[in-house]
């Protein structure tokens, strides 16, 4: 109980007096501003206690080597309790806590700070660079879409690295901030406000390995993403940089964007070339399978699935080691999956559908085609055996909302990708119930 108290204690103390603690760090730097960056987003997103010890412990070492160290350590022997579980706080006294009840508030009243600290922390940093790494297979273009069309490239595949900034002061998790239609006076690539793709460097693909090799500090995972239908290149990064920097996956994320035409009416001409991509895509796996790697991940959002399922399925196996394959709100039809799913199945460690009822996207491609999708739930999701299938119908969408980017909106999403992307936790070790009929898994009970 006591360390609880003194926890909020200490929270408290830097809350207070965060602006003298940031004076006395100096000058800007970029390096220990993304630090910061990072650490906002994980006490904004802390769900436990203990949780928010080791971001404490994180925090104290990233003062450690500036000038607001000494300060630091008179907050924190301010804030040393003397004997028994009493602590001056921001609403007054705690006094002596026994029971459950009173150990609950306090866990609880200890994460509200430490979400206003993160707050408080992020509003200092202005924005924060993500390297997103890419590989694509559309055409590059001498004007545009910063270099790429939505043409497919006959040639193969070209790799490279873009230059993402993330606003952290107004960065709200699951949100890639843009300018709408009515901000007039905007600049849409204000990085106070809006997450904005910078630079875009193409590599060879040796410089490409030797890069990615570089900023694989700690973990050695790599995380391959792809995009849905009626995404451009720009939208693509930005969408990839959004999702990296929210999920906090401790290895490389990697974009891959096949040459979607990015318009609403594209859709026909999309399915074209996200089947002619699955080649491309496959053989870029081949070239990373080469390289220093520990474990790859797969996830694939909406049409991105059947850029995936076919590269996977319907060429040589990658030797590098794939871990976990995610199909996220797949726009697949059923009967091709199980067609094709059977290939594959058993040469990953897991594989894992994430599914929605609400999903209004993949309820107009179901019209369209007359077929049913697996990524939509239609009284009970789609489930076939080697694969482990979520449903997050019971997740709240709002209104007006489309439902379909929930894998990279939703908080709950957010956290279970983690557990099950950075640790390699089945469902039946996250935060997930199973369902009755147990062929699936649902993120709360009925």
């Amino acid at each position: 109980m006591t360390e609880l108290v003194q926890q909020l204690a200490l929270l408290d103390a830097l809350l207070s007096n965060w602006d003298g603690v940031l004076v006395r760090m100096g000058a800007p730097d970029a390096l220990r501003d993304e630090a910061l960056a990072a650490l906002a987003v994980k006490f904004s997103t802390a769900v436990s206690s203990d949780e928010l010890f080791l971001l404490l412990d994180d925090l104290l070492d990233l003062v450690e080597d500036t000038p607001a160290y000494d300060y630091v350590c008179t907050l924190i022997a301010r804030a040393q309790l003397d004997t028994g579980p009493v602590a001056k706080t921001r609403g007054g006294y705690a006094g002596e806590l026994v029971s459950e009840e009173d150990k609950n508030t306090l866990a609880s009243v200890s994460l509200s700070a430490g979400i206003a600290l993160g707050s408080v922390v992020a509003i200092e940093v202005q924005h924060c660079s993500v390297k997103v790494f890419y590989a694509t297979n559309r055409k590059s273009a001498s004007e545009g879409d910063l270099g790429f069309s939505g043409e497919h490239d006959p040639e193969g595949y070209s790799c490279g690295v873009a230059e993402v900034t993330i606003p952290v002061g107004v960065h709200r998790a699951g949100v890639v901030e843009q300018k709408k239609w009515w901000h007039l006076l905007s600049k849409k690539d204000d990085s106070r406000k809006y997450v904005v793709l910078g630079a875009v460097e193409k590599l060879e693909e040796n410089a490409f390995i030797s890069r990615l090799a570089e900023g694989a500090d700690g973990s050695r995972d790599l995380l391959v993403f792809l995009h849905g239908y009626n995404v451009t290149f720009e939208e693509a990064a930005r969408q990839a940089a959004q999702f990296s920097f929210d999920l906090q996956f401790d290895g490389q994320v990697i974009l891959y964007s096949w040459p979607s035409l990015g318009t609403l009416a594209g859709y026909c001409a999309d399915e074209e070339r996200a089947f002619l991509s699955n080649g491309k895509f496959a053989g870029f796996l081949g070239m990373l399978g080469d390289g220093p790697w520990g474990k790859m991940h797969l996830i694939a959002h909406s049409m991105g699935n059947r850029v995936m399922l076919y590269g996977l399925s319907g060429n040589e196996w990658p030797s590098g080691s794939i871990s976990q394959v995610v199909f996220a709100a797949a726009d697949v039809y059923v009967e091709t999956f199980r067609e094709l799913f059977p290939k594959i199945r058993g040469k990953a460690e897991l594989y894992t559908s994430y599914t929605s009822s609400k999903d209004r996207a993949l309820f107009l491609s179901n019209l369209l085609h007359k077929a049913r999708r697996i990524g939509i739930s239609k009284g009970e999701p789609f489930v076939m055996e080697g694969l482990e299938t979520i449903d997050a119908s019971k997740l709240d969408y709002g209104l007006f909302a489309l439902g379909h980017g929930y894998f990279a909106e939703k908080k709950a999403l957010i956290d279970d990708l983690s557990q099950l992307l950075g640790k390699g936790l089945p469902a039946s070790h996250r935060k997930l119930y199973q369902h009755p009929s147990k062929v699936y898994w649902d993120f709360f009970r009925d």
